[in-house]
């Protein structure tokens, strides 16, 4: 093997070879005209996965360049819903059908030096060492590329608030096998305040700027005589104005809370500073043998304010200025004091290195990965109100302003949060025999991983965890061709392979896990293709479903569908150290559909039935289910009144899930090639496009919380979240771009829904939604050809949200509870922003 053919070779059978080197490179900044050119003469397909799995969709420069991205982040948030999974998960990302360090490798090439971009199904994962449980997406680059980028977003709210400001900058150079890329980027985000917002006051929070008053026992009747001047029973009462407040007073105000609107105190969105800088190197090491090393680092630091400390005060019924024949509460906000809020310092370090080569037929490569965060944050809990409900003990008057002096400390929680890890993966891939109908393909992998994570919350609260664990995994993979009508054997079968793979991981704290998989792939024909997948896994949870410090809120308010209404409680959300390994079988057939040979038009759909046995959940829904069949998760007084809700990951018995997954996706160029003006010359240029849609239904989805519990239908009115789990969703894009001038559209939709509640108040009906994102890109230089300044340069304009579309929620009762409002669902709502580009 030839040392050009070992480095480009990849450690999977699945990357082709390339057969030739001349080309002009049309992507390198130094040569290249404004508009894409066509003199790219390649021999074989550089970079490819070579497969029998027919990609789910494919971009090449054109098709990319109509979308208008001006980074690979906003390339893959445009053609997201291709390259999820059915359950969600991110895809495996490949550089030119090779595997990386990681997404920092690639994150910040630029799309300009990308020539192509392959989606591929889960099954594909397997010839790269990963479980077939996410797809594949392959960036294929242009050989040689040169580029300084410098790029400047400013973006607002159209209703104000969540100001950004974006500056980046990216260095890439590309020749050959060597990789150099450089970035650097600053983002600033205003807060976004509640006063800019229609935020109603929750009517079931009793707290007030002067005070409401209710009786000792939640619920409970403030004072008999107050009820029978009242004529009814009273249990919560505004105070009224005047130094020395009435009986009669309090009675005229009965079971009429006054509430205070906390939007001028109150962040919707916190302010965030965020620094970033990466640098990817990648060479040739010596005879046969290439790597790569990426180094990022990031600070984040994020804060907001979340209004003044709401104070529950004894008033004692001999306190002089008490009407009441018994002991009352009064419920107020210390407007006198400081506004509580919280601050956020967060750090990333990140360091990534490949090598690879190839020994006597076997391909490999490892890649090793460290990685460290460190988290800071001080959050204010409460103010002290020792001070204040001694002196209405000794007879200071509750229903006036305090003053500043009976303000107490506000009592905060600092949590440091600590988390890192060491990993390192070799794979390595061979064909070491070949059948009659092809070649076997034979992939195997062994890793190694310590991951650790300590955290600490001192102050209003405490808490200590340390937790660390290490993994060591093995696996192998097998394809087996079984029928070829190229090779001529069973040639009415087409094109058959069977694959299969096995793992087995140590996970300390959690055992011996194991995975397998099993597969068909099947094409009886040239344009379609069958995909047959059987898969079985089992999974630790993760660092942080396992480790997060405790955090404790105190009298946060959570809606409760059992009554309708929000409660008062202590908030406790964090890790769960008990959790148990999730257990997962999947069951799933595709096909998908090429039906003309020269046009880049796929047609795919996807089957998929899941069973999950001990999932990792988090329940932030107080239904009725929930809270008799998770009881360990709420505490309540003697009276039966909550007083306690954890909101931690938990594991649930079972889940069942069946859903199908369909995707159309095409690109490609308008009107009829023209010839070129002058011989050997360009083709003209034509308008290039690109569209897709996915829709999803699910059929199925039910979930047990306990054995022997009845299972909950999260299709039919029941939730762990509080959101309804809509049957039918989807999602579209599409493009047009004429010599850097185009347009770009992408939409998701979620069908509508309701949530059964015990009351009227608490049944829920969600109205189906759909978000329309629009962009319009600007080459100045189509337009100021002779200003050489406008060479390269793109103006960008972006509205996210046109329509200003929102969640709609509407109770049984033709109310809307506090917690569903539609700015609280989404703050922002439409966003427009415009970039401005300059490439060197």
């Amino acid at each position: 093997m030839t040392l050009t053919a070992a480095l480009l070779a990849p450690p999977h059978p699945a990357i082709s070879q390339e057969a030739a080197h001349t080309h002009t490179d049309a992507g390198a900044r130094e040569d290249a005209p404004d508009q894409l050119t066509s003199d790219i003469v390649v021999i074989g397909q550089r970079g490819e996965v070579v497969t029998d799995i027919e990609p789910l969709a494919t971009f090449n420069a054109r098709a990319i360049e109509a979308t208008g991205a001006t980074s690979i982040d906003e390339l893959l948030r445009t053609i997201r819903g291709i390259t999820q999974a059915a359950d969600g998960e991110p895809p495996i990302f490949l550089l030119n059908a090779q595997r990386v360090s990681g997404y920092e490798e690639i994150g910040n090439l630029p799309p300009e030096a990308i020539e192509k971009v392959e989606v591929l199904p889960e099954p594909v994962a397997l010839r790269y060492g990963y479980p077939p449980t996410r797809r594949v997406v392959n960036f294929i680059t242009k050989r040689r590329f040169r580029q300084l980028s410098l790029k400047y977003v400013v973006g607002t709210a159209t209703r104000g608030g969540a100001d950004t400001v974006n500056p980046h900058l990216d260095l890439t150079r590309l020749r050959d096998d060597k990789r150099l890329t450089l970035s650097l980027d600053a983002r600033h985000t205003d807060a976004l305040s509640q006063s800019s917002r229609h935020v109603l006051p929750d009517p079931d929070v009793p707290f007030d700027a002067v005070g409401n008053v209710t009786g000792v026992r939640a619920g409970g009747e403030i004072d008999p005589t107050l009820s029978a001047l009242a004529g009814q029973v009273t249990t919560i009462a505004p105070v009224p104005t005047g130094a020395a407040p009435t009986l009669s007073g309090f009675a005229a105000g009965a079971n009429m809370p006054r509430l205070y609107d906390l939007s001028p105190f109150h962040d919707l969105a916190p302010a965030n500073d965020t620094l970033h800088g990466e640098l990817v190197m990648a060479n040739r090491i010596g005879h046969g043998i290439a790597g790569s090393l990426t180094l990022t680092a990031d600070h984040a630091h994020e804060r907001s304010v979340y209004g003044p400390s709401s104070a529950t005060l004894l008033v004692p019924a001999d306190n002089p200025f008490s009407p009441f024949s018994n002991d009352v509460l009064l419920q107020r906000y210390f407007t006198e004091g400081p506004l509580l809020g919280a601050r956020l310092d967060t750090t990333t370090l990140h360091a990534g290195g490949l090598l690879r080569g190839a020994w006597r037929g076997w391909q490999w490569d490892l890649t090793g990965t460290l990685d460290g965060q460190r988290r800071v944050g001080l959050s204010d809990a409460y103010t002290d109100t020792a001070l204040a409900n001694a002196a209405i003990a000794a007879g200071a008057n509750p229903f006036q302003p305090l003053p500043g002096a009976l303000v107490g400390d506000v009592r905060a929680n600092h949590t440091v949060q600590t988390t890192h890890g060491a990993a390192a993966k070799f794979v390595t891939n061979n064909r070491p025999v070949r059948l009659p109908a092809g070649p076997v393909t034979v992939t195997a992998t062994l890793e190694v991983e310590r991951t650790g994570s300590s955290g600490r919350t001192t102050g209003a609260t405490t808490y200590d965890i340390a937790f660390a664990r290490t993994r060591i995994e093995g696996a192998a993979t097998l394809d087996v061709p079984v029928a070829s009508r190229k090779a001529g054997v069973l040639s009415w079968l087409g094109e058959m392979s069977i694959n299969a793979s096995t793992a087995r991981r140590h996970v300390e704290g959690f055992g011996d896990l194991s995975d397998s998989t099993a597969g068909i792939t099947w094409a009886p024909f040239t344009p379609i293709q069958f995909l047959l997948q059987y898969k079985t896994s089992a999974a630790a949870p993760t660092l942080d479903q396992v480790a997060t410090p405790q955090a404790v809120a105190l009298q946060a308010n959570v809606f409760n569908f059992a009554t309708g209404r929000s409660d008062i409680v202590t908030l406790l959300t964090g890790g769960n150290p008990d959790l148990v390994a999730e257990r997962r079988r999947v069951r799933s057939l595709g096909v998908t559909l090429k039906p003309f040979a020269k046009s880049e038009l796929r047609l795919g759909a996807t089957y998929e039935a899941t069973t999950v046995r001990n999932g990792v959940q988090t329940i932030y829904a107080l239904t009725p289910a929930t809270l008799a069949g998770l009881p360990d998760l709420f505490v309540r007084d003697a009276s039966g009144a909550l007083t306690s809700v954890a909101f931690r990951p938990v594991n649930v018995a079972r889940e069942e899930q069946q859903t199908l997954n369909i995707t159309l996706n095409a690109n490609g160029q308008l009107g009829h090639a023209k010839p070129p003006a002058q011989p050997n010359g360009t083709p003209a240029e034509r308008p290039s496009f690109y569209g897709g849609l996915g829709p999803s239904i699910r059929f199925a989805d039910r979930l047990t919380l306990r054995p022997g519990t009845t299972p909950l239908n999260l299709l039919a009115g029941d939730t762990l979240t509080g959101a309804t789990t809509p049957r039918i969703a989807g999602y579209g894009y599409g493009g047009l771009n004429y010599l850097g001038n185009g347009g770009t559209f992408d939409f998701y939709c979620l069908g509508g829904g309701r949530v059964r509640g015990a009351v009227p108040a608490a049944d829920l009906s969600f109205g189906a939604l759909c978000r329309l994102n629009v962009s319009g890109s600007l080459s100045l230089h189509h337009v100021f050809s002779h200003q050489t300044w406008t060479r390269h340069f793109i103006v960008k304009l972006s509205v996210d949200n046109l329509f200003d579309a929102h969640p709609s929620v509407r109770a049984a009762d033709n109310t809307t509870p506090y917690r569903y409002q539609a700015d609280l669902l989404d703050p922002v709502g439409r966003r427009v922003s415009l970039t401005l580009r300059k490439a060197l």
